[in-house]
């Protein structure tokens, strides 16, 4: 093999290398913020919307204008899409602390939306109207922090 061919086959190597490092440095960047954004804003809706459905079915309930059927339906839904919220905040890591404290904090509400659902069912099968009324009043007060929370989150 002559010094040209070597030489030229360390230039393709030297390109092939280079190459291959400029398609990995990007993949090791760390979390992206326009896709955590983007996660957060969609679960903060989510769960906005459900928990917002709980309160207005459970409102309902307690005025005798749904069947239990349709009540269990409508809850049973409204809990599957807050926990399928909260996967998929757990599953996008945040880019860094100031979004890190933004997961947190809807973390915090989404848990508290989920936990008042389940109140509000266990409230319905008890008889326990106190305990409707309770939770009921808790969703209202959730829906309305996750209001704020979209409004201040919009992306």
């Amino acid at each position: 093999m002559s010094w040209r061919s070597r030489n030229e086959v360390a230039v393709a190597l030297a390109l092939l290398v280079a190459c291959w490092f400029a398609l990995a440095i990007p993949g090791r960047g760390g979390p992206d913020r326009q896709a955590f954004d983007t996660t957060v804003a969609a679960s903060a809706r989510d769960g906005l919307s459900n928990v917002r459905t709980a309160w207005l079915v459970g409102d309902a309930h307690r005025g005798g204008r749904v069947t239990r059927t349709y009540l269990s339906a409508v809850l049973d839904h409204s809990i599957r899409a807050v926990a399928t919220a909260q996967l998929r905040l757990a599953e996008t890591p945040p880019p860094g602390r100031a979004q890190a404290a933004v997961r947190d904090a809807l973390r915090t509400l989404l848990d508290e939306g989920e936990r008042a659902i389940g109140d509000l069912v266990g409230a319905v099968y008890r008889g326990d109207t106190a305990g409707v009324r309770a939770a009921v009043a808790a969703l209202g007060a959730i829906g309305d922090r996750l209001a704020d929370f979209v409004d201040r989150h919009p992306s």
